[in-house]
């Protein structure tokens, strides 16, 4: 199969688009399993100022992805699955704030490969083949989420007040992140 995606990724806000290819077996009529693989990107951004201050922000967001997945089918409509995944690639995040305290900059980028999980639930409008098989097609609309653990993310803080200015930086960070997408597809199984 193969299916389009949008969504949106947290914890740091950036709208998101992808593709995936699956390719597997329909073991019984209620259960499958198959190989996913794809990629996601997305951007986002944002600002907000009042009279103390204002502070903005923008991220980049650019990962493939490949995983295994079970799944479950009821009522040859309904299905739901899940399993582990591997993200390659990762996020970079820039931010300022300044006011009458004080001002900062943050700065994060995770890469590298980000063990996590696949979820994912939905709608398959395809009908089964004839009996004996297990075999079935057609379209299908659902939700899926990557939850990608990012082992190795280096973050950049710098404050500054009056009082004086720190720069802290830390490496190897642990980030999680989450990229819940709407999917539209096509199975053929």
């Amino acid at each position: 199969g193969i299916s389009a995606n949008f969504g949106w990724f947290i914890p740091h806000p950036a709208f998101t688009f992808g593709v995936e290819g699956r390719i597997g077996y329909q073991i019984s009529n209620m259960f499958s399993a198959f190989l996913i693989a794809g990629g996601t990107a997305g951007f986002g951004g944002g600002a907000n100022a009042n009279a103390t201050g204002g502070s903005g922000w923008i991220i980049g967001v650019g990962y493939g992805f490949v995983g295994a997945v079970a799944e479950l089918i009821f009522g040859d409509l309904f299905y739901v699955g899940g399993g582990p995944v591997v993200g390659f690639g990762g996020y970079g995040l820039a931010g300022v704030a300044a006011g009458t305290g004080g001002a900062s900059v943050t700065a994060a980028a995770a890469g590298g490969a980000a063990p996590g999980l696949d979820i994912r639930l939905g709608l398959g409008f395809g009908r089964p083949h004839d009996p004996p098989s297990f075999r079935r097609g057609g379209f299908n609309l659902g939700l899926t989420g990557k939850l990608l653990f990012h082992t190795s993310t280096a973050v950049t803080r710098v404050d500054a007040s009056m009082g004086g200015a720190g720069v802290n930086v830390t490496t190897n960070e642990l980030t999680v992140s989450f990229t819940p997408m709407v999917t539209l597809g096509y199975d053929g199984r």
